[in-house]
């Protein structure tokens, strides 16, 4: 990871971790420039133990109260289709988004009944997305609500330009509440003074961008309708992100790209470049830059399958909408760039999204690639990674690897040398490896050693085994093949991790 010019960060800053919802790897955070070379500052470090209960815990993700319908709800939640006691046939007679029959439903609760007409809601609009009808993707939304009717349809519109292999939206239910006009508890639907009522579900946008995800990527809502009556099929007054602790895996993915502007997209055969569409020019420069350094990251990957087979790119030079993409997690000021894993609705990662300022691209044209090809790097490994994987990843090797593939193709840069050799003239090179905590502190050159230092040793043990054997070792590693990173690198290398390190030191005093 670099760090942005020095007149933009404070060295003080490097101290405070990103929060990542979805776990410590692969998410990573690209600093700014902060010297000549571009070093890397700073990982993640602080949500080891809970960041990846995610893929051993299910969220059900069910509307309050709906005793009878509960084990409907959960069946839901596994296949995410809509609930078999929906009375398709039913409601598809009387049209898309028409409550069914009476008679139809698991249950007379209102809370059940306004729930699965918030699904019916989600069924119209994902029919009129993909036929690309703009006047059905609206109909539903309050018509007097003009900035929220003009919102919606530039979401429309900005969906229209990316790519998707899948896109659908599902009621997920969620610890939300249905408001009845006498303030009561939901009530038996039969009951008139109940009604209007009012109802705010968890809806997850389900989609797949084309080339880039390996598996489906919620991004959740938080849709608030209002019903008027047992007959009305309700309309959408209010939306907006659900709160990360609400969503699936505690991750809401909220904004999007597509949420925060009037867009641009960018599509190279390997890349999905996406930012506000008054930086058209920038973003057509800046996905070739990108597409370039995919070429490089997908081609240097010397181990299996499984990987990302493209990369979905979001730019901006407003430091307001980069800290908040993605996620209601704190982006420090110092990142230039930074990679989210995202929690897929069938798999523990469904695909990554990254960020990257883009005045970093304009800034430095040899720093440039490199930034670009460190967060790819993250981003194409990410799918191989599984719960658990934080007991065996040290920041070390999710650093190292990243800051190797992308510079494997060139020799050690000079500051590097200069660097570690300042370190073994001083006597602070030990032979030990950077603990996790050396990442992690406002010591800048604590950090930028670390960087190094586990650069080094990632480039020692692919010219002393190959790359391949290193791909094989981090996938090893990533997928929890080995109970620790000691049994990954005796299984991986054939020596012991003492022998290693002290071959590896004795490597970094002669190589510099």
């Amino acid at each position: 990871m670099h760090p942005r010019d020095p007149q933009d960060a404070q060295a003080s800053q490097a101290s405070q971790a990103l929060q990542a919802p979805h776990g410590l790897w692969p998410n990573a955070v690209e600093p700014r420039r902060s010297r000549p070379w571009a070093i890397c500052v700073a990982l993640l470090g602080a949500l080891i133990s809970a960041a990846f209960l995610i893929g051993t815990t299910s969220v059900t993700g069910r509307p309050v109260g709906l005793d009878s319908a509960d084990r409907l709800l959960d069946a839901e939640d596994a296949t995410h289709a809509p609930p078999p006691a929906r009375a398709p046939a039913a409601e598809s007679a009387r049209g898309p988004g028409a409550p069914p029959e009476e008679g139809t439903w698991p249950s007379d609760r209102i809370d059940t009944r306004v729930y699965f007409r918030v699904q019916a809601l989600a069924d119209m609009r994902t029919a009129a997305f993909e036929q690309g009808d703009e006047t059905a993707f609206l109909a539903s939304v309050d018509q007097q609500d003009r900035p929220l009717v003009d919102g919606q349809r530039r979401l429309f519109g900005n969906l229209r330009k990316i790519p998707f292999d899948a896109a659908r939206w599902v009621a997920r239910g969620g610890d939300k509440k249905v408001v009845t006009a006498d303030g009561s508890a939901p009530s038996r639907a039969g009951t008139s003074a109940a009604w209007p009522v009012t109802v705010s579900v968890n809806v997850a946008f389900e989609h797949t961008i084309t080339g880039v995800d390996v598996g489906r990527v919620p991004e959740t809502y938080t849709w608030k309708a209002r019903c008027a009556d047992p007959t009305d099929r309700c309309t959408l007054i209010d939306l907006d992100g659900a709160a990360d602790a609400d969503a699936k895996g505690g991750f809401a993915g909220y904004p999007a790209a597509w949420d925060l502007w009037d867009l641009q997209v960018e599509r190279r055969p390997h890349v999905v470049v996406m930012g506000p569409k008054q930086n058209a020019s920038a973003l057509r420069r800046n996905a070739d830059l990108a597409e370039q350094a995919a070429v490089y990251t997908l081609g240097a990957w010397k181990g299996g399958a499984g990987t990302s087979p493209g990369f979905a790119l979001v730019l901006t030079s407003s430091r307001t909408s980069f800290g908040k993409l993605y996620s209601s997690s704190e982006i420090r000021d110092w990142a230039a760039g930074y990679a989210l894993s995202m929690p897929g609705t069938d798999r523990y990662v469904g695909g990554v999204r990254m960020v990257v300022d883009d005045e970093q691209l304009a800034g430095d044209a040899a720093f440039a690639p490199i930034l670009l090809r460190h967060e790819m790097t993250h981003a194409l490994i990410a799918p191989l990674a599984r719960p658990g994987v934080a007991t065996t990843m040290p920041t070390w090797l999710a650093e190292g690897f990243a800051d190797w593939q992308a510079e494997a193709d060139r020799p050690l840069a000079r500051e590097v040398t200069t660097n570690i050799r300042t370190m073994i003239d001083r006597g602070r090179f030990t032979g030990a490896l950077p603990a996790d905590e050396d990442f992690d502190t406002a010591d800048e050159d604590r950090v930028e050693n670390a960087y190094n230092l586990a650069h080094l040793m990632v480039r020692y043990l692919a010219r002393t085994y190959g790359a391949e054997r290193v791909c094989a070792f981090l996938t090893d590693t990533l997928t929890g093949r080995h109970a620790d990173i000691d049994e990954a690198l005796t299984a991986s290398f054939g020596s012991s991790p003492d022998r290693l390190r002290a071959d590896w030191a004795a490597w970094v005093r002669k190589t510099v």
